[in-house]
């Protein structure tokens, strides 16, 4: 069977899932091509074209993203509605997996199962995967969610879909059944928080925090740009700038942590912020961590 893996990957933790599902399916003798588009230049130039030429033949599509605010990434839903429909090459078995910060993996999965059948698509399974909260990985932030994850934790979840997609080899994929609805597993409030309040791109143009440099202490080191995610920080004589046109910060926060002179912050209210997630991780507050299980393959 050959897999196709694509995975956008912020902060790691979806392409280290997706590598271990690399690594399984090839234990199992599949044929695997896994794509990371993080820190590509589609997001900025737009040239989806380019990533989808270098896609090789396969009979199952699965595709990675991190959950952002109870929602599947904004860009990971770019990605799935600029997909060819099955044919020519492409599968028609499709897989969303997604990880999350140990607190809510929201609606995510359940909107990559309605872009991928409106793109001809069959969902035949689903996986969430509980990761590292990657705001709590900031030096700030002195209580820190799921460290360490996803690890070895994770690896029954991995190899279970990878047995599930083996098995389905030989089998036509005319006989498979679409299990869409089976990834609906939130509950109503948890839905009508995602749809109502958790409008992630808004809230990162309008309401999140926006990013400082201290001139002063940077040394043009470049890290920064290197590990944006979408390729949004340029450096020039004077340090890091974002140039007209760029892509929206998608406040992963990979640019502060990378920094070694410190000198990248949020202006944010840093002891708001753990407020808010040490009552998260407790099961409390406005964004309580209750979900259970919380890593499951569907």
């Amino acid at each position: 069977m050959k897999v196709l893996i694509i995975v956008f990957s912020p902060t790691g933790n979806t392409l280290k899932v997706g590598t271990m599902l690399e690594k399984s399916l090839q234990d199992k003798m599949n044929d695997v091509q896994l794509i990371d588009i993080t820190r590509s230049t589609l997001f900025k130039e737009k040239n989806i074209e380019n990533y989808i030429r270098a896609v090789q033949e396969h009979d199952v599509l699965c595709i990675g993203s991190p959950v952002y605010a109870h929602h599947l990434h904004y860009n990971v839903k770019k990605i799935i509605t600029s997909l060819p429909r099955p044919g020519n090459g492409w599968g028609r078995r499709a897989v969303p997996f997604v990880t999350y910060g140990g607190i809510n993996s929201g609606i995510a999965l359940q909107e990559a199962a309605q872009l991928l059948k409106r793109s001809g698509r069959i969902v035949v399974s689903g996986m969430k995967i509980n990761s590292f909260h990657c705001m709590t990985k900031l030096k700030k932030i002195s209580m820190k969610i799921n460290e360490g994850m996803p690890g070895d934790e994770a690896l029954p979840f991995i190899e279970d879909l990878a047995e599930r997609l083996t098995g389905r080899a030989e089998t036509p994929a005319s006989n498979d059944k679409d299990i869409s609805l089976e990834l609906r597993y939130q509950r109503w409030q948890v839905k009508a928080k995602a749809h109502l309040i958790f409008r992630e791109k808004f809230w990162q143009r309008h309401l999140y925090p926006q990013l400082l440099f201290d001139y002063s202490r940077c040394t043009r080191c470049g890290k920064c740009a290197s590990v944006c995610p979408v390729q949004r920080i340029a450096i020039n004589e004077h340090g890091p700038e974002i140039p007209e046109g760029n892509p929206d910060c998608i406040h992963c926060t990979s640019c502060i942590a990378s920094c070694p002179a410190d000198a990248i912050d949020f202006d944010a209210d840093w002891e708001k912020w753990e407020r808010l997630l040490s009552k998260a991780a407790a099961g409390h507050g406005p964004i309580p961590s209750n979900e259970s299980p919380k890593s499951a393959v569907y």
